[in-house]
């Protein structure tokens, strides 16, 4: 195991500023993702805590260590504590064997019997321990990056969207695996796009905005409490609307379109707008009494099974919504395509971000 700390961490690439003023911590036990759009600095970061390039700015800390303080023989011996998998995955043109091997090699290690066998039976591998590497297909190859990270049992594990363009089953045995490594006590980091991943696996999410930490925390409190609007559309969270705020009888509502939703604001004019989740709406077939601000009716358009709820999209007036109700509730109420429906909300549950 390792711990990761990193003070004020900046990078700037043939005169660009790819990362600015990071913060963070990163600790043994869990998993840690980077997320963010494309140019965000996500893969610098990776690079960066894996010492394969060095910042111009800020610290980093392995093990309470600075590293700036190191020499280069003990940079180089944290360096083999570190595991890296590539996007694109980087082999050898040779057997699988092989390339499982060169790396121990490097390193003077001596493996255990079985070894070989063992972390390519726990990425789907298992046999293929003579055939050329180049033969394999995408997601292969990407399995046998992560066999190889697996077969040095490295501290400190890295992965740089892993599981981008990948099969289903390449996704679930490397997802599998990266669990795997976070519950045997390993500090795993990895960057990816895929949302659902990031909501299945992480202990905590960094949210990375111009080279910027933009928001830290757990997988919910990030991907559905946004701090920001930008990070609200990234994470693709339901119900952005956008309206105008004005006062109405001593409090401040939003103005979209045909509907006027009570909100709390400091404001009480200007563009705004508000992200809604859909767990926080209260779906009931009639008008119900209730302490929530806002009530409309509406009109089910669709309803998607999405395993453990059910999503509904509802047409307030012109105004769409989505809902997730148990499958249960659903039965309950009967609901189907058409249906008429209350939504219900409270003031609070509205999260309001100002735009130009």
């Amino acid at each position: 195991m390792m711990e990761v700390r990193v003070e004020n961490l900046g990078r700037a690439v043939q005169g660009k500023r790819i990362l600015e003023g990071i913060d963070l911590e990163i600790s043994p036990g869990a998993v840690h993702v980077i997320l963010g759009p494309n140019g965000a600095g996500k893969s610098t970061l990776l690079r960066l805590l894996g010492l394969l390039d060095r910042p111009d700015r800020g610290e980093i800390f392995l093990d309470g260590r600075k590293l700036s303080a190191m020499g280069r023989n003990e940079r180089t011996r944290l360096r083999r504590r570190c595991g890296f998998v590539f996007q694109a995955p980087l082999l050898l043109a040779a057997s699988v064997e092989a390339n499982l091997r060169f790396g121990a090699r490097l390193r003077g290690m001596r493996l255990a019997a079985g070894a070989v066998g063992e972390v390519l039976e726990r990425t789907g591998l298992a046999g293929r321990e003579a055939q050329d590497a180049r033969l394999l297909s995408g997601g292969e190859k990407q399995r046998l990056q992560l066999a190889r990270v697996l077969l040095l049992d490295p501290d400190l594990v890295l992965l740089d969207e892993p599981t981008a363009n990948l099969d289903p089953l390449s996704v679930k045995n490397i997802e599998t695996a990266i669990a795997q490594l976070a519950g045997a006590g390993k500090t795993v980091v990895m960057a990816t796009h895929n949302l659902i991943q990031a909501r299945l696996l992480a202990g905590k999410v960094f949210f990375l905005k111009q080279g910027r930490l933009a928001q830290a925390g757990s997988a919910a409190e990030v991907l559905s409490r946004p701090l920001s609007l930008d990070i609200a559309e990234f994470s693709a969270a339901e119900n952005i609307l956008s309206g105008t705020l004005a006062r109405r009888g001593g409090g401040t509502v939003l103005n979209c379109g045909p509907l006027a939703i009570e909100v709390v604001s400091e404001r009480a004019a200007g563009k705004a707008a508000a992200v809604i989740r859909p767990e926080d709406i209260l779906v009931s077939p009639r008008p119900i009494a209730s302490s929530a601000r806002n009530s409309f009716r509406g009109t089910v358009l669709t309803l998607a099974d999405l395993g453990a709820v059910i999503a509904l999209s509802v047409d307030c007036s012109g105004v769409l919504f989505s809902v997730f109700l148990t499958r249960v509730s659903c039965a309950q109420m009967g609901l189907a395509a058409g249906s008429d429906v209350t939504l219900t909300f409270k003031a609070t549950s509205v999260r309001l971000f100002p735009q130009d």
